[in-house]
């Protein structure tokens, strides 16, 4: 779907292989709510199906050393973002974290002089709103005990959102998504649904204000 300039605008970043899953599933409720206000937009972005490749090499070396030009693939996923006025980057938990894709896609992409050290009067980042949807197979005990919030919290909150000095930032947790109980799938949708729709409203600030 491409971005309508007159309307507000998500980007939903989604990293999960199998559009069966239960990411997929929230993923779907989530863009449903956004779309509920009638009047934003949902620019779902499927990393997997992209093909992105989310390996650092030698030429995002070269930007991050301010001494190259940004890589073509890169600089598409850059005006994706910039076309709108939220982004939302949601996936399931691997080993504490997210999964290599997404990480590598944060890598690459949120590149020094544009995502961070931006010496744009528009602001230090160009990335405007950062929100983290982080889908655990695990109850919320589990996570909670072992420590697991506190870390994924830190590495996406304070480590990428907060060094990159990003306006608006957030992450979201939602436990329990490897259960086959069909009422924790449902809820887990609802769950999805209202993310969307508060972040419908967030776009739609965010679009008034621009």
């Amino acid at each position: 779907m491409t971005n309508e300039r007159n309307r507000p605008n998500v980007l939903l970043v989604v990293t999960h292989p199998d559009h069966e899953s239960a990411t997929w599933a929230i993923a779907r409720a989530v863009e449903q709510g956004i779309h509920s206000d009638g009047s934003t937009t949902a620019t779902t972005h499927d990393l997997t199906a992209s093909g992105f490749d989310p390996v650092f090499n030698a030429a995002d070396l070269a930007v991050h050393r301010l001494l190259g030009d940004v890589p073509a693939d890169v600089r598409r996923e850059q005006e994706l973002i910039e076309s709108a006025d939220v982004v939302a980057v949601l996936f399931p938990v691997y080993w504490w974290s997210m999964p290599a894709l997404a990480k590598g896609w944060i890598d690459r992409v949120f590149s020094r002089g544009w995502a961070y050290e931006n010496s744009s009067p528009e602001g230090p980042s160009a990335v405007k709103e950062l929100h983290f949807i982080a889908l655990a197979g695990v109850n919320q005990d589990s996570f909670d005990r072992r420590g697991y919030k506190d870390s994924l919290t830190l590495q996406l909150h304070a480590g990428i959102a907060g060094y990159s000095e990003i306006a608006e930032s957030s992450i979201e947790i939602r436990y329990g998504t490897e259960t086959t109980d069909p009422q924790t799938h449902q809820e887990l949708a609802a769950q999805g649904f209202k993310l969307g729709a508060n972040l419908a409203q967030r776009a739609q600030s965010a679009f008034d204000n621009g």
